[in-house]
């Protein structure tokens, strides 16, 4: 990764304000990954009609987001505990594997982001089902 200059257009140069690091623009993506996994929680639901009832299929939508999000959460706690180790046995090792702590907390947070709205899009379904 590269680090971010002085002559970088997203940063505001009047305040030194780093549009990267702006928390909103965080706020903003989360929810969109959000959205995006309750689309997908509803559409697995819908899906899953085809196989078996609206219990069984918001169930097992359920239990994929479920996973999805524990597979997120299990892995990002463990770029945060072992992130740094990681890095520098890749330094060491004099690998070029581009793998960084903040890359794959970003990336399991986005896991874990998708998993929970695919969780809150299987629970809609079941309760517009009434099941």
């Amino acid at each position: 990764m590269t680090d971010r200059t002085a002559v970088d257009p997203t940063a505001d140069s009047s305040s030194g304000h780093d549009a990267a690091r702006d928390p909103g623009r965080s706020v903003r993506a989360a929810a969109r990954i959000v959205l995006a996994g309750i689309a997908v929680g509803i559409g697995a639901s819908l899906a899953l009609l085809a196989v078996d009832t609206p219990k069984g299929a918001t169930d097992t939508a359920f239990a994929l987001g479920a996973l999805i999000f524990g597979f997120g959460l299990t892995t990002w706690a463990g770029a945060v505990g072992l992130g740094e180790t990681i890095e520098r046995m890749h330094e060491y090792a004099d690998t070029d594997s581009g793998w960084t702590e903040a890359g794959a907390r970003r990336a399991f947070a986005t896991l874990t982001w998708f998993g929970s709205g695919w969780l809150f899009g299987a629970v809609g379904t079941a309760i517009a089902f009434g099941v």
